[in-house]
């Protein structure tokens, strides 16, 4: 592993032990009514956001510094995802406002694209090896 990949990684790794830890002790103390202001609930309940956002451009910046293939794949992947999830999400959505299945809540579609997009990732990726 190059350098500049494992400072990557580093950054990715302790953006989401960050998230991990912070999203459960944010909707803790905000369901346990241990904030009393409106606005400060809002704001430890969006605490996780921080960190998960660093481990995010973590990503941005690993795809900018590889080469053309990695980026295509990158590329396609997301393409794939965009489209799964977006189709996904609709079609629960049309189903849900029809009253034929439970709200789903939003907080599941973002691990739901990481997980798709690395699923998709690993497919692309052997179809170019």
């Amino acid at each position: 592993m190059k350098r500049w990949e494992r400072r990557h990684l580093i950054r990715f790794i302790l953006g989401m032990v960050g998230y991990s830890i912070l999203l459960p002790l944010s909707i803790i103390v905000v369901r346990n009514g241990r904030v009393e202001q409106p606005w400060l609930a809002v704001m430890v309940a969006l605490l996780p956001v921080a960190p998960f956002l660093n481990a995010m451009t973590a990503v941005l910046h690993n795809v900018r510094s590889q080469d053309e293939m990695f980026r295509r794949i990158q590329l396609e992947a997301v393409l794939v995802t965009a489209l799964l999830v977006g189709a996904l999400t609709f079609s629960y959505g049309l189903l849900e406002a029809s009253e034929l299945v439970p709200p789903l809540p939003t907080i599941f579609i973002a691990p739901f694209m990481i997980t798709v997009w690395g699923i998709a990732n690993t497919v692309i990726s052997r179809r170019y090896s």
